[in-house]
């Protein structure tokens, strides 16, 4: 992949929504659905406007520092790898957008991929999930269900 080839989010295919602080994304062709966490959803709200790898990871280390720059790469690579990032050109690119405010502090960017959301689906969001890691991680299936308490 040319760092300097101008990459904008494939929202067609990709369609997503972000909740507190997470972006959950759907990939329309093969059903997988990808969670987006940490650095992340910034990251994928700044690659809707388009532009080149290296120019966000610039963006990244400025506000940063160097710290930051190999966490940034590792995910930006992963969303192409995931094709969930397309080729773009020029017109693609729009300039910065003042309502997207940096958060806080780094936290490497994440990008978790559920290949089955069926299981995901059927899921009781009471009971089969990790308490301390949310929805949609299963609890361990080790750990006692409340449901099966005689």
């Amino acid at each position: 992949m040319d760092s300097a080839a101008i990459l904008v989010v494939d929202a067609e295919r990709f369609p997503h929504e972000t909740v507190e602080g997470e972006t959950v994304v759907i990939d329309s062709v093969n059903g997988h659905l990808f969670l987006l966490t940490g650095l992340g959803p910034w990251l994928w709200k700044r690659m809707m406007r388009g532009g080149t790898i290296e120019a966000v990871i610039d963006e990244v280390k400025l506000r940063y520092g160097d710290g930051a720059v190999e966490a940034t790469r590792e995910f930006l690579l992963a969303l192409v790898g995931a094709e969930m990032l397309r080729a773009g050109n020029p017109t693609d690119v729009v300039p910065d957008d003042p309502e997207q405010i940096y958060p806080d502090a780094f936290i490497p960017p994440q990008l978790e991929k559920y290949d089955d959301i069926a299981d995901i689906i059927a899921m009781d969001p009471i009971h089969d999930v990790d308490p301390d890691a949310g929805w949609p991680r299963r609890q361990d299936s080790s750990a006692k269900n409340p449901r099966n308490d005689p």
